[in-house]
């Protein structure tokens, strides 16, 4: 019996020491990759997420194929983002992170440009999927938002 555990603890150990924790480094790379790809090049967005991936945003759960329709109905003529006050925890196969992110888009409207501007407290929860962090869910929930118009039709 004793070897039995013996021999079963070596396997757990050396299993796990085959593995590495995800990196802070890791995390943000995938973290930045999702907003260059959902401000720059929404046909990769795929890549970026699981097959169960959804976001909770607006009040509101949308699939991915949700969440891309509506981010199309925007006409964005610039982007720019802020994050502040990340804090990422990861294990062997996941990731959480939490973040303040702020968000200032100049959009065409049909009664001209606007500036909108968002304060948005946010989560995420990524999982390896074949070596690769991939979105699971987000969670994304605006605390301030502001909207100027820019010029009228």
């Amino acid at each position: 019996m004793k070897n039995i555990f013996l021999s079963l603890s070596f396997l757990m150990l050396s299993s796990c020491q085959n593995s590495k924790i995800i990196s802070n480094e890791e995390v943000m790379t995938a973290f930045n990759n999702f907003f260059e790809i959902l401000d720059r090049d929404l046909d990769d967005f795929d890549n970026l997420i699981t097959d169960d991936f959804f976001i909770f945003e607006n009040s509101r759960r949308y699939s991915a194929e949700e969440f891309i329709e509506f981010v199309k109905t925007f006409d964005i003529v610039s982007s720019q983002r802020r994050f502040e006050d990340i804090a990422i925890d990861t294990d062997y196969n996941s990731a959480h992170l939490s973040l303040k992110h702020f968000g200032e888009f100049i959009v065409n409207t049909p009664e001209g440009k606007v500036k909108l501007e968002f304060e948005w407290l946010e989560s995420c929860y990524l999982v390896k999927k074949a070596g690769k962090l991939k979105f699971k869910f987000y969670f994304s929930e605006a605390i301030e938002t502001n909207v100027t118009d820019l010029e009228s039709n």
